[in-house]
C-alpha cells in the first residue's frame, strides 16, 4: 500500500509542476497577444496605398496559373516555437499545392525556426536559405526591410508570394497570401493602367502620379510599400501565432487538470484505505484484547504475541 501511496503522490506532484509550467507560457502569450491585437483596429488602413500599387498587376488570376507563368520566390513565415495548432501545417499544405502544379521555378525562403527546421526536408529542390527572429523586439521596418534585403539578395524571381496566417479571432485564423511584383512588371503595370481612361473608383491618378515621378522616387516608392507589406504579413502571423498558441495551451491545460484530479482522487482513495485497514487492525486487536479480560476469546496478555 505504502508503494502505491509513493507513486499516485509523485505523480500527483509532477502535474502540478507541469500545470505550473504550462500555465506561465499561457501567461506569456496573452501578454503579447494584448500588445499585438491593438494594431488589427488600423491594420488594413496602413496598407491602402500598398494595395491601390499592386493588386492591380495580378488581379483576376489564379495561383495555379501565375505559378506556371511566372518565376516565382515564395516566402511562407511559420512560428518560431510550437503550440501553435495547424498554423505551419497550413503553410506546407499550401505550398504542396503549389508543387503539384508544375510551376516554372519556384524558390522557397521559409521565416521562422518551424519552417527553418521543417521546409528543407519536405521541399529539398526548393529550399534557399531561412531568416529566423528570435522575437526579443517588436517588429519593426528595419527587421522587414532587413527581410526584403535578403529575400532580394538570394532570388532573382519574376514574383514574389508572401504566405502567412491572417488573424481573425483568439480561435480562427485563415491562411492567406500577398503577391509583390517585381519593380519591372511594377512599372509596365503602371504604365498600362495609366493609359485606361479614368472611370469611377478607378486608380487612374494615382498611376498617373507615380509616372510623374523620378526612377530613383518611384524605386523608393516601390520598396517602400514592399517593405510595408513584408512588415504587415510578419505581424499578422505574429499575432496568429500567439492566439492560436493561446487556444492550444487551454487545452493542455484542461487535459493536465482533469489527469491531476483523477490522480488526487487515486492518491485519496488508496490513503483513505490504507488508513482504514490500519484501523480495522487496531481496533481488531483492541476487541480481542477486551474480550481476553473478560475471559472469553483468545487468552494472551499481549496482543502481538501468539496464542
Amino acid at each position: 500500500m505504502s508503494g502505491k501511496l509513493k507513486f499516485y503522490s509523485e505523480k500527483l506532484a509532477g502535474y502540478k509542476k507541469f500545470y505550473q509550467i504550462v500555465s506561465t507560457i499561457k501567461r506569456v502569450a496573452l501578454s503579447k497577444y494584448q500588445a499585438g491585437v491593438a494594431r488589427t483596429k488600423t491594420r488594413d488602413y496602413t496598407l491602402r496605398y500598398s494595395k491601390k500599387a499592386f493588386d492591380h498587376v495580378y488581379e483576376g488570376k489564379e495561383e495555379a496559373d501565375l505559378c506556371r507563368q511566372f518565376s516565382t520566390t515564395y516566402v511562407p513565415i511559420g512560428t518560431n516555437r510550437g503550440n501553435c495548432g495547424p498554423l505551419n501545417s497550413a503553410n506546407y499544405k499550401y505550398l504542396n499545392t503549389i508543387r503539384d502544379e508544375d510551376p516554372k521555378a519556384i524558390d522557397i525562403l521559409p521565416i521562422g525556426k518551424k519552417g527553418h527546421d521543417s521546409i528543407p526536408k519536405i521541399f529539398p529542390e526548393y529550399y534557399k536559405m531561412s531568416c529566423i527572429n528570435d522575437d526579443k523586439q517588436a517588429k519593426s521596418l528595419v527587421w522587414a526591410n532587413y527581410v526584403m534585403e535578403y529575400v532580394e539578395m538570394d532570388s532573382d524571381k519574376e514574383r514574389l508570394q508572401i504566405i502567412y496566417n491572417r488573424y481573425v479571432s483568439a480561435g480562427v485564423q485563415t491562411l492567406k497570401s500577398m503577391n509583390l511584383p517585381s519593380f519591372d512588371a511594377f512599372c509596365e503595370a503602371v504604365a498600362a493602367a495609366s493609359e485606361n481612361e479614368p472611370a469611377e473608383g478607378s486608380n487612374y491618378r494615382f498611376f498617373n502620379a507615380i509616372l510623374d515621378m523620378e526612377e530613383d522616387d518611384v524605386k523608393d516608392f516601390f520598396n517602400f510599400h514592399r517593405t510595408l507589406c513584408m512588415l504587415y504579413c510578419v505581424s499578422e502571423n505574429e499575432l496568429s501565432e500567439h492566439a492560436a498558441r493561446i487556444i492550444a495551451v487551454e487545452g493542455q491545460l484542461t487535459n493536465i487538470a482533469q489527469l491531476r484530479d483523477e490522480s488526487q482522487m487515486l492518491f485519496n482513495k488508496t490513503r483513505q484505505g490504507a488508513i482504514t485497514t490500519a484501523l480495522i487492525e487496531i481496533l481488531s486487536a483492541m476487541t480481542a484484547m477486551a474480550d481476553a479480560q473478560k475471559g472469553s476469546g483468545i487468552v494472551k496478555d499481549n496482543f502481538w504475541e501468539t496464542a
